[in-house]
């Protein structure tokens, strides 16, 4: 596994996170760990766009897996960190957590994911090699 060197991302939990239960809804976590890795990009003055227009890429996620470990609620504030467990030629495997973090107590896991995320041409959206520059901050 490698590390990132980021802070985790931080979300607070608001009302239209959650569904009619008062929990987050299941499909939120997939916008929350997608806001995770955007920001994950901003650190290292990049974005989608940039990546796109500059470098003529796009980071597609092929596959996901998630678990549900315990119920997210209404105000919760989460810590997203994102670990890159495999890094190929052209995809790497990178998992996600959520973790509640509640004064006083040890960080508590609500949700994990595993992404599978391709590395293809805009162009051609044929596989293309992921650059090293890309995990430079993560080493």
């Amino acid at each position: 596994m490698i590390p990132t060197t980021n802070p985790p991302f931080l979300f607070r939990v608001c009302y239209s996170d959650t569904d009619a239960a008062g929990f987050i809804y299941h499909a939120r976590y997939l916008e929350i760990f997608e806001r995770s890795r955007s920001e994950w990009l901003q650190q290292r003055g990049l974005s989608p766009t940039k990546l796109i227009n500059e470098f003529g890429i796009l980071l597609p996620v092929r596959e996901i897996t998630m678990n549900f470990h315990r119920p997210g609620r209404l105000d919760d504030l989460l810590s997203i960190d994102q670990v890159i467990e495999h890094r190929g030629r052209t995809q790497i495997a990178v998992k996600q957590t959520a973790q509640r973090i509640t004064e006083g107590a040890e960080p508590e896991l609500i949700a994990s994911a595993l992404l599978h995320i391709v590395c293809v041409d805009t162009k051609t959206l044929k596989p293309k090699g992921l650059p090293d520059w890309l995990f430079k901050a993560d080493e």
